[in-house]
């Protein structure tokens, strides 16, 4: 939230300065404000990309929710006795149904606090109308959620009153007149956190990876993965914690996309140093899925109940409370092992591989070729192998062929993603794009044929568990045939992805980008 103010240099006494100017105009003064504003996000600053920030505030002792526009804006606001956590746990009221769409299952999280005094004046004209208000805020401090402190700026800001432009115009020019003033534009957020060293959105999942054409293709490979790394360690505690479930999500992405660029990108590295990562980070992936799909269960949980006839429904409830059971069971396990030895050692050790500073080996000769040379023969592929694969799926062809195809898709969509800063940033993102709706299709296949074959698991171990009466079961088997359903409907709609995946100005710019030239074996197939 930028807005234009007038920063006090560090010589002014800011009480002595309001006294001495309320003098020369008619200003009505209030008295000085304690005030405390705690600013919310989720850990993936999901707010501020939007342009909007949420806002604990406390003015005098009165608590108020205030979520904004990044020009100040009041979109809404909520009265509130406890700390934001989750939007579901907030009351139903207009606060809740903007925040929603925007930060879904993320849980709001304290980023920094601005405590500090704030008076607030308005200039009369002869009539007593208000004509111009300032708010004076002085000494501010801000505090990170460990509690370390620093001081802030002291600053005023002008607040225009509709109809009265000339009263705006002689105080900004009163104002820059003066010599302990100094225009500026003043984001609170944004200076409280580069106060204490931070900025915002230094967090995000995306593969934001600008590539330099100049790097060899091992460099830029070890650029990626230290990449990875960083974001996978990022989510370690919050993933540990159970804070929200994208922790863990973000987490095991980072390993998938490792594990994809070690088999992806073979002959960069040498062989016989990474055997033994291949096979840690397949380890993580093992053991961050469990409590994975039990997130995933519980995210979908109010879905599966609108599955279900009303008079169903509320039969589900001890199935909810089932996965909840393990999902906290499943948790303790997995944060054991991510603050154990063995993945420690893991990560430590990797990031000292990633660290070396290597000479050219002659045994690895793609290692020193440009990046985006090897980045087009990969690319290119990939792509024609997913071609060749759904060209090869009819409505008689197995599932697991198009299981496969989606394996294939996802290699391919982390390959553009690692080396997309290469290449003309709209084709890239038209790609994107194009493929992501393929692979919605496939995932959305593959997820409902999960999710009913576990219907029927879940259900056997709560009956051996004795924790599922017969209504229960009974819901749990027609939520498995709702969901058996709804896979052949994504089975018919996936020939139309497909096309659509494959048509002719996206095979085109395959060929532009990646692939050879016209006349040397190029071939749609």
């Amino acid at each position: 939230m930028q807005t234009h103010c007038y920063l006090f240099n560090e010589q002014c006494d800011v009480e002595s300065w309001l006294n001495l100017m309320v003098k020369n105009d008619r200003w009505q003064q209030e008295t000085w404000l304690d005030t405390q504003t705690t600013y919310y996000d989720t850990f993936d600053w999901r707010l501020y990309r939007k342009h909007t920030t949420l806002e604990a505030n406390n003015l005098d002792g009165i608590p108020e929710l205030a979520f904004r526009a990044a020009n100040g804006d009041l979109l809404a606001r909520s009265s509130y006795t406890e700390e934001p956590g989750f939007v579901w746990d907030l009351p139903a009221d207009q606060l809740r149904q903007q925040l929603e769409p925007l930060i879904k299952m993320r849980r709001l999280l304290p980023q920094v606090t601005v405590r500090g005094r704030q008076q607030n004046l308005a200039l009369l004209n002869s009539d007593g109308k208000t004509v111009l208000r300032l708010k004076v805020f002085s000494d501010h401090q801000a505090i990170d959620p460990g509690g370390a402190q620093q001081p802030l700026r002291q600053y005023l800001q002008i607040l225009p009153v509709r109809g009265y432009r000339s009263a705006v115009r002689r105080i900004d020019a009163l104002l820059s007149s003066d010599s302990f003033l100094h225009a500026a534009t003043v984001d609170p957020l944004a200076d409280a956190l580069s106060a204490l060293g931070r900025s915002p959105a230094d967090y995000s999942s995306k593969l934001d990876l600008t590539l330099q054409p100049t790097l060899t293709a091992q460099q830029a490979l070890r650029n990626i993965l230290r990449h990875l790394l960083t974001t996978l360690k990022a989510n370690i505690d919050g993933t540990c914690n159970d804070i929200d479930s994208e922790f863990l999500h973000d987490l095991r992405v980072s390993v998938r996309r490792t594990r994809s660029a070690l088999s992806q990108l073979k002959g960069l590295l040498p062989g016989e140093e990474l055997a033994p990562f291949r096979e840690g980070f397949a380890w993580l992936g093992n053991i961050t899925g469990p409590t994975r799909d039990l997130d995933v269960y519980l995210l979908k949980y109010a879905d599966y109940v609108q599955r279900l006839p009303e008079n169903h429904r509320q039969d589900l409830v001890p199935f909810h409370d089932f996965l909840k059971q393990r999902q906290t069971g499943e948790q303790k396990t997995l944060a054991a092992l991510l603050q154990g030895a063995k993945s420690s050692k893991l990560l430590d050790h990797w990031q000292d591989l990633l660290d070396q500073e290597r000479e050219p080996d002659p045994a690895l000769p793609d290692a020193e070729l440009p990046v985006k040379k090897v980045a087009d023969r990969r690319i290119w592929k990939l792509y024609k192998r997913s071609v060749k694969e759904g060209q090869a799926i009819t409505s008689e062809t197995p599932a697991e062929a198009l299981h496969e195809l989606r394996k294939t898709c996802k290699k391919l969509r982390y390959l553009l993603e690692f080396f997309q800063s290469l290449y003309p940033a709209n084709d890239m993102a038209s790609l994107i794009k194009a493929l992501k709706v393929l692979q919605d299709n496939l995932g959305d296949f593959n997820d409902f044929e999960v999710q009913s074959e576990a219907m029927h698991s879940f259900g056997l171990q709560m009956a051996k568990m004795k924790k599922a009466p017969p209504a229960t079961l009974l819901a749990m088997g027609m939520l498995a045939e709702s969901l058996r359903h709804q896979q052949l409907q994504t089975r018919q709609e996936f020939e139309r992805r497909f096309a659509t995946f494959c048509a002719d100005q996206n095979y085109e710019l395959f060929h532009q980008l990646f692939g050879r030239k016209k006349g040397k074996g190029a071939s749609k197939t």
